[in-house]
């Protein structure tokens, strides 16, 4: 059973160094989501995926290894089970990965909003290049909604 701790220690530490490359990369996106700049832009999804794919894998590997230990665990209760064990060092390793997973759950939140904006602004612009009228829906004079749309002519060639 020590053997599994181990391979879990070494599982969760391996984890946070990838999360920590995670975090930066999330950083970098968001530098080249202000800038618009597609072509990095893809070389970092591409970054940004592989490590995902690298940490969910771990992810399986840790189940069958706090499985090994006599862990049947739920998800988000791993933390009280590993404190079950007195291990200190894997309590502070796994709370330590939680934290960075936590940190860059946000920071691709955030990364998520930049680009929704953009998309939204990107078709606010080709709804007035093509000349079609985006307004709001409105109240009419009976209460109900009434969506004023149309065409507008902004030039002809």
């Amino acid at each position: 059973m020590s053997d599994s701790i181990e391979q879990l220690k070494a599982a969760v530490t391996q984890d946070i160094l990838d999360l920590e490359q995670l975090k930066q990369v999330l950083t970098h996106e968001k530098q080249l989501l202000a800038t618009r700049e597609s072509i990095q832009l893809k070389q970092v999804s591409v970054q940004k995926d592989s490590l995902v794919k690298l940490i969910e894998t771990r992810a399986k590997q840790k189940a069958k290894l706090l499985a090994t230990c006599g862990l049947g665990v739920k998800p988000g209760h791993v933390t009280e089970a590993l404190e079950k064990f007195g291990d200190n060092a894997l309590v502070k390793l796994w709370k330590q990965s939680l934290d960075l997973l936590e940190q860059c759950k946000q920071q691709n939140e955030v990364n998520g909003a930049i680009i929704t904006r953009s998309q939204h602004r990107t078709a606010k612009l080709m709804t007035i290049i093509r000349g079609q009228n985006t307004s709001p829906t409105l109240y009419g004079d009976k209460g109900k909604t009434a969506v004023m749309s149309g065409r507008q002519t902004l030039g002809r060639a």
